[in-house]
């Protein structure tokens, strides 16, 4: 921020043989070490001691035991940074951090992207319910820190018919393709054309998208109710983050059974039933 730079990702921007300096060459060796540390307990899998700053860890890291499988385990919900306590090095308040990992059973079906954006859209209601959520892979990153003001020109812009507006996709481009992209590995048409000639009804890529909550929720002039009001796209919550009532609740909207007889992945939310999830969510809400 200091110094204006617009590749904010730090892979991206160490391994562009940037011009160094003492704060910069500083900066690279944290993230070396950290990226290393990280690489290290992935590889062990787990954290060990030398790794875990104080109880407030070592509780949380407890959670994950032997029995716990990317197929098999709880729900686990964890605030990494409250914006009523936080605060960075000059003293302004930090945004809320949040990891959760939503509760998975071999005899449930998870739904996979869609069932996981659906979880994050509920816990987020619960705890925040922000107006507009943004999607992003953890594989993708934005190259302008400017992304959600721009997003914002249009979401926020009184001038606009603004019950219409769903969501503003923002276009992905891809790093390693060949000269000549003899593979069409950029994905033009998908990403480049298509939305082009598809002004004002793109289709949502699946990633670097900035939704209207409310847009999850039925038409616009049809509201499609949750089953409890907490979940609402006009709710507003009035406990703080870290209370027992309020992380009880996200504890039990990941549960995998929550949704049966419910309108999630049908009527509400990012919709089942299709191998790509992200085109048929768009696809149904242009139709809404």
């Amino acid at each position: 921020r200091e110094r204006s730079l617009v590749e904010r990702s730090p892979e991206v921007y160490f391994a562009n043989n940037h011009c160094g300096g003492t704060e910069i060459d500083k900066i690279k060796m944290m993230y070396e070490s950290m990226k290393a540390r990280v690489e290290h307990v992935v590889e062990k899998g787990k954290a060990g001691e030398e790794y875990i700053n104080g109880d407030r860890e070592r509780r949380v890291l407890n959670k994950w035991t032997d029995e716990f499988t990317r197929q098999n385990h709880p729900a686990v919900i964890e605030i990494l940074r409250d914006n009523s306590r936080d605060r960075d090095i000059a003293g302004n308040v930090m945004p809320n951090l949040i990891y959760l990992s939503r509760e998975k059973s071999k005899d449930v079906p998870h739904q996979f992207k869609a069932g996981a954006l659906n979880a994050l859209l509920r816990v987020s209601a619960v705890m925040t319910n922000a107006p507009i959520l943004l999607t992003l892979d953890c594989d993708m990153r934005s190259n302008d820190p400017e992304t959600p003001r721009r997003a914002l020109c249009y979401l926020a812009d009184p001038s606009t018919d603004q019950p219409q507006l769903g969501y503003v996709q923002f276009p992905q481009r891809f790093q390693g393709i060949n000269e000549g992209d003899i593979y069409c590995g950029d994905l033009k048409r998908m990403f480049q054309i298509n939305p082009t000639g598809m002004k004002n009804g793109p289709d949502y890529g699946g990633s670097g998208c900035f939704f209207r909550r409310r847009s999850l929720f039925g038409a616009p002039s049809a509201i499609v109710p949750p089953e409890i009001p907490q979940l609402g796209p006009e709710h507003c919550p009035n406990g703080s983050i870290g209370s027992e009532e309020t992380l009880a609740l996200a504890q039990k909207v990941l549960e995998c059974k929550y949704e049966h007889n419910t309108n999630w992945g049908h009527k509400v939310g990012f919709r089942y039933g299709s191998l790509v999830e992200d085109y048929y969510t768009g696809y149904m809400l242009q139709c809404e």
